[in-house]
């Protein structure tokens, strides 16, 4: 049995680690990335209406559901859930393959759709779990804080989790630092 070259394993791996919540700059046509000022609009348009709506905070395997999540390769997200009117998912992604690069907010990113909806169909095959639900999280003031996030212009960087830069995030740090717990559920 020939087994491959411990540089290519090694590329491999460094081409994981690197880009864990990065993704490359070409994405598919599933995926919708809309203009940083439209999606202001967007989530501001659903602030300031009358409608209902909610908002809970997922993690799932970064790549693939055939890669082992783990703290590195752990990708977090948003789901809205406009009650009779569907849902959305939000994440923070980089536009490059680098460790620090321009970011972006993503509305309905294709992997966090898709994994979403295996994982309410019965099949987690993306190890997608529920950081908080809709009853823990102020769904208002957390839209409100995503939108000031937007709005800062942060740069992503994928070790943010590791060594904190200024006005950087990545998936999960930028979920982190928006999310906004109800008061009464605080210690």
């Amino acid at each position: 049995m020939r087994y491959p070259s411990v540089s290519l394993v090694t590329i491999l791996l460094a081409i994981l680690i690197i880009c864990s919540c990065s993704t490359t700059s070409a994405y598919s046509d599933k995926e919708t990335i809309l203009d940083q000022q439209y999606l202001i609009a967007f989530l501001e348009d659903i602030v300031n209406s009358q409608k209902e709506f909610s908002v809970k905070s997922f993690t799932r395997r970064t790549f693939s559901p055939l890669i082992k999540q783990t703290d590195l390769l752990k990708h977090s997200f948003y789901l809205i859930d406009l009650n009779d009117w569907g849902y959305h998912t939000l994440s923070f992604s980089s536009a490059d393959l680098k460790l620090f690069t321009e970011g972006m907010w993503v509305l309905n990113k294709e992997t966090d759709i898709s994994s979403y909806r295996l994982f309410v169909e019965g099949n987690n095959i993306w190890d997608v779990s529920n950081l908080f639900t809709e009853d823990l999280i102020d769904s208002y003031q957390t839209i409100k804080n995503i939108i000031s996030a937007i709005k800062s212009s942060a740069k992503y960087y994928y070790r943010d989790h590791l060594k904190k830069k200024q006005n950087s995030f990545n998936c999960n740090s930028a979920l982190y630092e928006t999310v906004v717990l109800k008061q009464e559920m605080c210690p």
